[in-house]
């Protein structure tokens, strides 16, 4: 089953490279929820403007010959059917609440 559409499977991977970069930046301390919270931050930072840029692309425009009509082809980036951007909202709430608990 396909769970992602064009580049969607970078909000996978850029909040794993989030988590690993604010691990990095805590050392020792990396259970801290701020760390954590940190990471989650980061990949929102990444994946919000990444997927809003990548998303707002505009498409190929084809012209059915015989009616005229316009028809516009694009990819569009999502994982599980939300689209990239939209994830960054998700990461921001998760860093949220692990700064909470």
């Amino acid at each position: 089953m396909l769970i992602w559409q064009g580049w969607g499977v970078l909000t996978v991977v850029l909040t794993l490279a989030g988590i690993v970069l604010a691990d990095a930046i805590a050392g020792a301390d990396n259970s801290a929820p701020w760390a954590q919270a940190l990471g989650f931050f980061l990949a929102a930072a990444l994946v919000g403007p990444l997927g809003y840029y990548l998303n707002k692309r505009p498409g190929r425009v084809l012209v059915d010959p015989e009616t005229g009509e316009k028809v516009e082809l694009r990819i569009r980036h999502t994982l599980f059917w939300i689209p990239m951007q939209y994830w960054a909202i998700v990461l921001i709430a998760g860093g949220l609440l692990l700064l909470l608990s």
